[in-house]
């Protein structure tokens, strides 16, 4: 043996280990079931069996088993067509109706009432003549107009609108026109019938009530426009805005750009336009724009000539009409005539004929010469009349 002695450990034999003893073994073996239980409750002994519910349900009679996709889809047309042959059944009473926009009379009822024979057509949907009836009386003067409806104004309305003036030009009031009953009046408008009653009930008898009610009509029919504190009558008795009223009149379809502004009304464009604001403003002129312009109409004119009263300010589209007019030449003989490149003659010609202007008759162009002649009665720029009656 050597010097140092080298001394192992023995190894504990299988009754020597050193074992727990059972109270501690039992403690240990209950603090691990505990954690078990609460971990994982089916593992333990005291966890109810979950059993698997039966499967009662059925969706589709006859089948036991699971049914696939195809099964599925076929189940629903059947339900589908089913549900369409119900719907079919019960629609089989019902007749279908047979639109008519205009109901005709039989020969009996038109020999019973013949003032009535005429189409509904007619009646819903203005004819031509109608509408030249209403551009024939447009052509009145505005101003000889204007003057006329004034002097038709009843006496308490003239009273009015004498009163008006001075109120509305109190510019403290807000310029409000609010008269829908006598409880809500604007203030402006409770000075007005406050004066109105001051002045014209005793001296001339009129009650309140119809003082209110006169009120109500003149701003109905702007004969008084607040945001202008001004009334119509006032118009007569401004020269400038009589004159651009006159000009509109003589030149419908006019913009603020026309050379004729300065050398007749010897205004520049932003007085015209703003002029012109006041005369829309109490519904005597209209405006409309077209194309790039804004143009002006007296608002008693009807639309149906806007657009050619703006397609004739273009000289260009006069002098192909006039030539058309005069001889049945096709496009590239008025192109050589007027110096202008073909291209512009065709644009100006694609339009005439959307217009109704002018027909396209194999090769040739015809004018329509009936609409021209109508134009003209209303309108004497440009003057296709002359030409027309070579």
């Amino acid at each position: 043996m050597s010097e140092k002695q080298i001394i192992r450990p023995k190894k504990p034999k299988t009754g020597d280990k050193n074992i727990k003893s059972e109270e501690d073994k039992t403690s240990t073996k209950s603090q691990k079931e505990e954690i078990i239980s609460s971990l994982y409750p089916s593992k333990t002994k005291s966890a109810p069996e979950i059993k698997p519910l039966k499967q009662e349900f059925k969706p589709f009679p006859g089948t036991e088993s699971e049914i696939d996709e195809k099964s599925r889809t076929k189940n629903i047309k059947q339900i589908i067509t089913h549900q369409n042959k119900e719907q079919q059944e019960d629609l089989k009473g019902i007749k279908p109706t047979v639109f008519q926009p205009f109901p005709t009379l039989s020969e009996s009822e038109s020999a019973i009432s013949p003032e009535i024979s005429t189409p509904l057509q007619n009646e819903i949907v203005p004819s031509i003549d109608d509408t030249i009836d209403q551009l024939i009386e447009a052509k009145e003067n505005p101003i000889e107009k204007l003057e006329r409806e004034y002097e038709n104004l009843s006496t308490l309305e003239k009273s009015v609108l004498d009163i008006a003036k001075s109120i509305l030009k109190k510019k403290k009031y807000n310029s409000s026109l609010e008269v829908d009953r006598v409880e809500t009046m604007s203030p402006l408008v409770e000075q007005l019938y406050s004066k109105c009653i001051a002045r014209l009930t005793h001296t001339q008898g009129f009650s309140k009530e119809s003082i209110f009610a006169c009120i109500k009509d003149l701003i109905q029919n702007k004969w008084m426009v607040t945001e202008q504190r001004r009334t119509r009558r006032e118009i007569l008795q401004a020269e400038t805005l009589k004159n651009v009223l006159n000009f509109i009149h003589e030149h419908p379809g006019t913009h603020a750009r026309d050379t004729l502004i300065e050398e007749e009304l010897h205004i520049t464009r932003n007085p015209f336009i703003k002029h012109v604001m006041v005369l829309e403003a109490f519904g005597l002129v209209r405006s409309k724009r077209i194309g790039r312009t804004q143009n002006y109409f007296l608002e008693n004119v009807p639309e149906i000539f806007d657009d050619f009263v703006v397609l004739f300010l273009n000289p260009l589209v006069t002098n192909i009409l006039m030539i058309l007019i005069k001889e049945k030449v096709g496009l590239s003989e008025v192109a050589r005539r007027l110096g202008v490149y073909h291209g512009a003659i065709q644009y100006h010609i694609k339009n005439l004929i959307s217009m109704n202007l002018i027909n396209k008759v194999d090769n040739s162009l015809n004018v329509n010469t009936e609409l021209l002649r109508r134009y003209n009665d209303l309108f004497k720029v440009p003057p296709f009349g002359n030409v027309m009656s070579l």
